[in-house]
């Protein structure tokens, strides 16, 4: 399995209140534990900078997976 290392990851949740951007922080980084990573990766991608939208009524668990997708998405194009 290829191995992914993330020095920093800042999530910008200007619409949450604290508690709820920290609950998605910890379910993302909860997500990139066990995320099966594609060995077609790049061996270093400097800085990887992407926007999600949450639609109207969506959940911190819908929203976690868009950000994990997305992500992946970008590191494949890197």
């Amino acid at each position: 399995m290829p191995e992914i290392r993330i020095e920093r990851l800042v999530l910008k949740a200007a619409a949450m209140d604290a508690h709820a951007a920290k609950r998605l922080a910890e379910q993302v980084a909860a997500g990139l534990e066990s995320a099966p990573l594609a060995g077609d990766l790049p061996q270093r991608a400097e800085l990887v900078r992407f926007e999600v939208r949450a639609a109207p009524g969506a959940t911190t668990d819908g929203l976690t997976q868009q950000i994990l997708a997305e992500l992946m998405r970008e590191l494949r194009r890197s």
